[in-house]
């Protein structure tokens, strides 16, 4: 069965008395994202044995890179200049000519002979005389790695970066406005790579959920949903909202899109009070758009108690979006979709007036227009394998 070595981040490794808490829960979601038989602690690092030969570990938060390693039982030094030539010759097909190389080991067991320096010389020089490859210690075109551990050692050329960050459900819940544009989604992505199990809150323009769950969003979704354990999505009708704001006076509609960004806020407030939410979040960027003013930002923070948190703030558009571009869902943002925001004034103001702010949710009827959205949520549970579960009502 193929055998794969996983090292988590240095974020983890150096956390004291609940560093265990954090592996743990790293080697939990390594069994719920991935279709992986065994997962195991040894010495700071994890070993996975998997059916499958092609797992990709950077869509687990909290690795920092994977290997598949040529193992060595009981190793001794004889064994391990044979594995060694064994390993170099399986790098070799990846160049037209011999490359220069270097050989880098870790040695956790103290007791083996040799210590790391004589281990790498003396592999290095099995390399060179069975192959006769050039040492280039500060730039080898391969690196044939040696970690050996008590009773075994792994040896490896390819480490395959992962993404760092922290276990998803380290670090608490959150519940993030989710537009189905590229920023929200890329907030979310960003919170769950620092251990947040995140929620999103989405309204949309349809007749019902469903429509949304098959255009963009529901995409978004299923692509987001591969990085985490599971990703609930809450569903709302924008109509509602829609009918409260109709006969707003053209002063006052300058103002809609503040005010509908306060009403999402604080249904997202309320799931995350009944869920055990500990903050809310969005995708702002500061300035980058007529809404995302300070004084516009203050103005909806202002609508909540709980924390509100904006993983983007300090990011311009483009890093948005070369970001989302590599993880694969800038391509899905460029498909057609009727975004909520877009629908409302054009024109908004940038520096919002609370005592405006206030009368216009006093006119419309906030309390009521709120308890009306709440009741008509649909929630859909994205898994990591690609299904999608509706919750019954």
């Amino acid at each position: 069965m193929p055998l794969y070595l996983v090292h988590y981040g240095s974020e983890i490794g150096l956390k004291g008395k609940n560093r265990s808490d954090f592996i743990h829960q790293l080697k939990r979601n390594i069994q719920v994202q991935l279709p992986v038989a065994r997962v195991r602690s040894l010495h700071g690092r994890l070993l996975v044995e998997s059916p499958r030969d092609d797992l990709d570990f950077s869509l687990v938060f909290g690795v920092a890179w994977w290997a598949r390693p040529l193992v060595v039982e009981n190793p001794t030094p004889q064994a391990l200049r044979e594995a060694i030539v064994v390993l170099a010759r399986q790098a070799r097909q990846d160049f037209d000519q011999d490359p220069t190389f270097a050989v880098r080991a870790r040695r956790a067991d103290k007791a083996f002979p040799w210590n790391t320096l004589t281990l790498e010389r003396e592999l290095g020089a099995s390399v060179v005389q069975a192959l006769g490859w050039q040492v280039n210690l500060s730039r080898p075109q391969v690196t044939l790695h040696v970690e050996l551990v008590p009773g075994r050692a792994f040896l490896y050329h390819r480490k395959h970066p992962g993404h760092h960050g922290l276990p998803v459900g380290s670090t608490g819940r959150a519940f993030g406005l989710f537009s189905g544009g590229i920023d929200s989604v890329m907030a979310a992505w960003y919170m769950a790579r620092r251990g947040v199990e995140v929620e999103l809150v989405h309204f949309h323009a349809f007749t019902q959920a469903r429509y949304a769950d098959e255009g963009r969003a529901g995409k978004l979704a299923r692509h987001l949903a591969r990085y985490l354990p599971r990703l609930r999505v809450h569903y709302f009708p924008y109509h509602h909202f829609q009918a409260a704001t109709l006969d707003l006076s053209p002063k006052e509609q300058r103002y809609e899109l503040v005010v509908f960004r306060r009403f999402m806020a604080r249904i997202a407030e309320t799931l995350a009070r009944q869920g055990r939410g500990q903050a809310i979040f969005t995708g702002d960027s500061l300035g980058q758009v007529a809404s995302q003013t300070m004084e516009n930002i203050a103005a909806v923070d202002a609508a909540v108690s709980l924390p509100f948190f904006r993983p983007l703030l300090a990011f311009n558009k483009q890093e948005i979006i070369d970001m989302g571009e590599r993880l694969g869902f800038y391509q899905l943002v460029l498909e057609p979709y009727k975004d909520c925001c877009s629908i409302i004034s054009r024109n908004p103001a940038t520096r919002a007036r609370m005592d405006l702010v206030e009368a216009i949710e006093e006119g419309i009827h906030l309390p009521r227009l709120l308890e009306t959205t709440l009741q008509e949520r649909e929630t859909f549970t994205y898994l990591p394998t690609g299904e999608v579960r509706r919750e019954a009502d």
